[in-house]
């Protein structure tokens, strides 16, 4: 959730003129964005909820456990859908902009209804929740105006980093079940595989992981190469220590010979944390204070797993 819930404040932010907003703003921002993730993954966890039961070690999921109902579950996945809507009035200048804004909202939801009816049915279907993201980081830019060339970029930033979220840390966590599911991913359809304790993961769905990563490190440097967007010494080299210790846990994830679901659960939450903290590194240059972004994700991810589970960073429920 916390993730997600930065997703717009980072697109209103990466606006030149985004001190149009006040904090309070951000906030609006950030609470709608946790709002659209509860709706997103509650609707996921409705609909995967037979694929889910097939694990034992999902059994401490509170649909799969019977500890909240499929009834239940459905109404905070709606009132959170609402609640985001009516929230996003708070920046209401004008009919037509507010249109603008409140379609784009809206369309990134839709995107994140069709991945999750149809995730397990058809491959590919990643790439409608990275457009979800896409779109949510270009819902925050237009609350400040319409998005400049460096907020598409952060929204394809944003894009692919869900998108090797789900194509690729989602498969391999999933595997187990997804491949006795009779789920349909890409993944499987490429051959990835957990047979007898034992995961296969082929050549090709690795060039795919790389692949995604290195298109995203090479958006990562476009402001500064092409946009001559300022930036510091020590910035760049934070952004190409971040970029290594990442591209080397995504090696030992995809270079696991054994399913440990705890050992990817710790991998995926270092992969995620680590390219989170990229973008607004690479916006710190704007204003010193944007640095803060970087840290809210992995704060946020080790406070709910000691909360939840009394682990640091194997969120259980993953």
């Amino acid at each position: 959730m916390g993730l997600t819930g930065i997703a717009p404040v980072v697109g209103a932010i990466s606006m030149a003129n985004y001190g149009q907003i006040s904090i309070f703003g951000l906030f609006i921002l950030f609470i709608i964005g946790c709002l659209s993730h509860i709706f997103g993954f509650v609707l996921n966890d409705i609909l995967d909820i037979k694929i889910d039961k097939i694990s034992k070690e999902l059994t401490i999921r509170p649909l799969v456990s019977g500890k909240i109902t499929r009834k239940k579950a459905f109404y905070l996945a709606f009132l959170s859908l609402i609640i985001s809507l009516i929230l996003s009035f708070y920046f209401y200048e004008n009919m037509s902009s507010f249109i603008i804004i409140l379609s784009i909202l809206i369309f990134a939801n839709i995107l994140a209804i069709i991945y999750n009816i149809l995730s397990k049915k058809y491959p590919g279907m990643d790439f409608f929740v990275a457009g979800a993201i896409f779109f949510l980081i270009l819902f925050g830019a237009s609350t400040i105006g319409t998005p400049t060339t460096l907020a598409w970029i952060v929204a394809f930033i944003g894009g692919l980093q869900v998108l090797f979220m789900n194509l690729i840390n989602g498969a391999i966590k999933d595997i187990d079940h997804d491949e006795k599911g009779m789920a349909n991913t890409l993944a499987i359809k490429l051959g990835v595989r957990g047979k007898d304790g034992r995961i296969i993961i082929p050549l090709s769905f690795k060039i795919i992981g790389y692949l995604i990563e290195s298109c995203r490190v090479f958006l990562i440097f476009i402001p500064f190469i092409f946009l001559t967007h300022p930036y510091n010494t020590w910035q760049i080299f934070v952004i190409f220590v971040l970029i290594i210790i990442t591209f080397f846990s995504i090696h030992n994830l995809l270079s696991m010979d054994y399913f440990n679901r705890k050992q990817i659960r710790k991998n995926i939450g270092i992969i995620v944390i680590l390219m989170y903290m990229t973008t607004p590194v690479m916006l710190s240059s704007l204003n010193p204070y944007i640095i803060i972004l970087a840290f809210i994700p992995p704060i946020w991810f080790i406070f709910s797993n000691i909360i939840l589970h009394k682990t640091i960073l194997e969120a259980k429920t993953m």
